[in-house]
């Protein structure tokens, strides 16, 4: 059901500009009165701190709410499009007319600004949003990641994402935390890449739950692998705050490690892709030499989460044959990680046993990390920049058959189907 979907997408619109046009304008307009109804109905209503807690803990999955009209067939629609018509990414990307838009900041209240924007930066709006509320939006969150697979992918999407001359205002709702209140602050004009790794660094951080959604995890690090596959290649050097994600990566491990779940090491693949991406090839899209001096502190200071990955490696090696080579991938990742802790941690003991402090401060240890550079062995790892490109898996066919069968049901038991016989006959007669 899906596939046939799938080809009549492909073939309806094909390289058609101005079908493609058309299609984009039904997807702005429904995404962006969608982004208006969710912050209009979230800005009057507050969560309290026990429903917080309650949340928190008890974290349940059940059908998308219809309060605010999510539709996922046109969602699903656009997943399609995106998959199988690598056209649509220039009509995704591009800029529209000057519009206005209503944000709201909690300690500067409510602000109008005028701004241009393309289907991309609403769409990213769109899906923070439905990140935000995974419990209720899980289905439309694995679309969300499947399309983001697909556009971080595409060559002249990450071009454009990457534009420095290519800003937006891009709204991304964050969730309120026990450390943070507002929900969401005006932003700057920024390159869509940038509004991109902020959006899946905020998904890392907000969803830490009993009921671990590690598939929708490792869709989150497959995003940001290919982001940086192309800024290595093509030597971008991104102005962005690298230790945000650096932080939201690692905490995200350490809290699937206490789930004892051995099914999550393919999240941790990725991980040690993502932080040997960083190790191998910053030097070639990293803003600075200090950020090099940043990365290794924060692998430093929370040394203990790789200590504790590596040895849960072993021990799932044990687990099953089906683990054993996942596992010894995961110590190969892993290795250049324990390299520099190794390295560096003697180092950092002997220089405060010398000035008799207990714990260094963070600009002290950057500076015995830039002493000691030279003496430090890394391991080259092939591969690290190529990936495999995004295709339906059996699972992911499975679940998109599902979900058309399910939209189909549906739009029957919604729609009316009482047709007048004269109208029928008319549109009927066409092309005949």
């Amino acid at each position: 059901c899906s596939s046939e979907l799938s080809s009549g997408i492909n073939a309806e619109y094909g390289d058609d500009e101005l079908l493609l046009k058309g299609f984009r304008e039904i997807l702005q307009n429904y995404i962006g009165r969608y982004n208006s109804a969710v912050l209009a109905s979230r800005q009057t209503s507050s969560q309290s701190y026990t429903d917080y807690i309650s949340s928190w803990i008890y974290w349940t999955p059940r059908e998308e709410s219809s309060g605010y009209n999510l539709d996922l067939s046109l969602l699903l629609c656009l997943y399609e499009i995106v998959h199988l018509n690598r056209s649509f990414t220039t009509v995704l990307t591009q800029t529209m007319s000057a519009s206005t838009s209503h944000i709201t900041n909690d300690d500067t209240g409510d602000k109008t600004e005028e701004h241009h924007s393309n289907l991309l930066s609403s769409f990213l709006t769109f899906t923070s949003l439905i990140f935000s509320d995974l419990k209720d939006n899980l289905t439309a969150a694995q679309l969300c990641f499947d399309i983001l697979l697909c556009i971080s992918e595409d060559h002249y999407a990450n071009a454009f994402m990457h534009d420095e001359n290519q800003v937006f205002h891009v709204f991304i709702y964050r969730t309120k935390l026990r450390h943070r209140k507002e929900t969401g602050k005006e932003v700057s004009a920024m390159s869509l890449a940038y509004t991109l790794l902020d959006l899946m660094s905020e998904f890392l951080m907000t969803n830490l739950v009993k009921k671990f959604p590690f598939e929708l995890y490792t869709k989150c690090y497959r995003v940001l692998h290919r982001l940086l596959c192309y800024q290595k290649k093509c030597r971008v050097r991104l102005s962005y705050p690298w230790t945000t994600l650096w932080n939201s990566i690692i905490n995200a491990v350490k809290w699937s490690l206490k789930l004892e779940d051995p099914e999550m090491i393919n999240n941790y693949i990725q991980v040690g892709r993502i932080f040997n991406m960083f190790v191998m090839y910053g030097d070639t899209f990293l803003p600075s030499p200090g950020s090099y001096d940043e990365l290794y502190y924060e692998l430093l200071r929370q040394h203990s989460v790789f200590d504790t990955l590596n040895e849960k490696a072993v021990s799932y090696s044990n687990k099953g044959v089906q683990y054993k080579e996942p596992c010894r991938e995961l110590l190969a990742n892993l290795h250049n990680i324990r390299a520099i802790v190794n390295h560096f941690s003697p180092k950092i003991e002997a220089w405060s046993t010398a000035n008799k402090i207990s714990t260094p401060a963070p600009e002290e240890v950057m500076d015995i990390v830039r002493c000691n550079y030279d003496t430090l062995t890394l391991k080259l790892q092939d591969g690290l920049d190529h990936y495999e490109r995004y295709s339906e898996t059996a699972r992911e066919q499975q679940f998109l058959t599902s979900l058309v069968r399910m939209i189909c049901k549906e739009k029957r038991e919604t729609t009316d189907l009482q047709i007048d016989s004269a109208v029928y006959r008319k549109f009927a007669n066409i092309g005949q």
